[in-house]
């Protein structure tokens, strides 16, 4: 059974993802929780202590989900992994991946997606270096930067991944 606590905290991430922060009240998610508004601030001091609670909490779930799938020895196999992370993730965990996509201008927010691909950049530059790319650092820079684009793209758009464009950008690396 769920506690008031997780109901609470799942309201206010699909009303944040769906409606933004600024434009969602407490009262609002206190209605739809169907619990009262002094309850959530018994749980969250503030509505900002209960956003900090989704970022931290949704980033430390998806780093536990996440911990074994980028552990690859074939350096093409981890790039192609790469490229499909955001997909897996914002299948996996959308409503808090649109309420990331709707954060930009929020430090923490901005914090935890950072300490979430501060140990990717390393182990991509270490692949393209074995792949035989003339610019490792440059490289993983620009697939990072694919990758951002991808995931909100993901959020924003009322399609699914399309399949074909997966394999597309697979195919543009490949074993030099």
């Amino acid at each position: 059974m769920d506690s008031r606590k997780q109901i609470i905290a799942r309201t206010a991430l699909k009303l944040f993802a769906d409606k933004g922060f600024d434009s969602t009240s407490t009262q609002l998610i206190a209605k739809d929780a169907q619990v009262s508004e002094a309850l959530i601030f018994k749980h969250f001091t503030s509505k900002v202590q209960l956003l900090e609670y989704l970022i931290k909490s949704g980033y430390k779930r998806i780093i536990e989900q996440n911990r074994g799938r980028l552990q690859e020895n074939d350096p093409l196999l981890f790039v192609h992994k790469i490229i499909e992370l955001p997909f897996e993730l914002v299948r996996e965990e959308p409503e808090f991946w649109k309420m990331q996509s709707r954060l930009v201008d929020v430090t923490l927010s901005q914090q935890q997606h950072d300490r979430f691909l501060q140990p990717i950049t390393p182990l991509l530059e270490k692949a393209f270096r074995q792949l035989g790319y003339p610019k490792p650092e440059q490289e993983a820079a620009m697939l990072l930067l694919l990758v951002e684009g991808i995931w909100k793209h993901q959020v924003t758009q009322a399609q699914a991944a399309d399949p074909a464009m997966v394999e597309f950008i697979k195919a543009k690396y490949a074993w030099q």
